[in-house]
């Protein structure tokens, strides 16, 4: 647990699981305005994604962070250490699936702060690589995750198969 400007950086608990779907569903309604078919989501949506948080917090390599201020939980971070091929010398790796700030708390440090106790955490797993995905045309994302010195390696690119 750590504190940067009065926001605290905990693990997630069972009993914030609720909280962090309403995170999550806020981020869904942002990116869709990047992609409307790729992340419209289905009516049962929000149960299966608290469901697949709950199991993620009993896994040993997953990591959920919230941030916590004056107003209860204003984010949260999802990770998990993750395999590369068996081709690769660099294996394990850090993916960063999810990382949200309530847009009425951001530009106070809360999402640095969840990605500084999330690269701490990998780096004392001994992993030396994170990955993430954020989509170009969100240019706050693309800013924060450059600002953290991530640089583009791969650019994931889809096609709509006309049937």
């Amino acid at each position: 647990m750590s504190t940067v400007n009065d926001i605290t950086i905990r693990g997630a608990r069972l009993i914030d699981l609720d909280r962090l779907v309403v995170l999550w569903r806020a981020l869904m309604q942002h990116h869709i305005g990047f992609d409307s078919r790729l992340f419209q989501t289905e009516v049962h949506a929000p149960s299966t994604y608290r469901a697949w948080l709950r199991r993620k917090l009993d896994e040993p390599d997953a990591m959920i962070l919230v941030a916590e201020g004056a107003e209860g939980i204003i984010g949260f971070l999802l990770a998990k250490a993750g395999q590369r091929a068996p081709v690769f010398t660099v294996r394990e790796v850090g993916m960063i699936y999810d990382l949200v700030v309530d847009p009425a708390c951001r530009r106070q440090g809360a999402g640095q702060a969840l990605f500084n106790e999330a690269k701490a955490g990998f780096q004392a797993r001994g992993i030396t690589h994170i990955t993430v995905n954020y989509s170009p045309a969100n240019e706050h994302a693309s800013r924060f995750w450059i600002a953290q010195g991530f640089a583009p390696l791969l650019t994931e690119a889809y096609l709509e198969i006309d049937d």
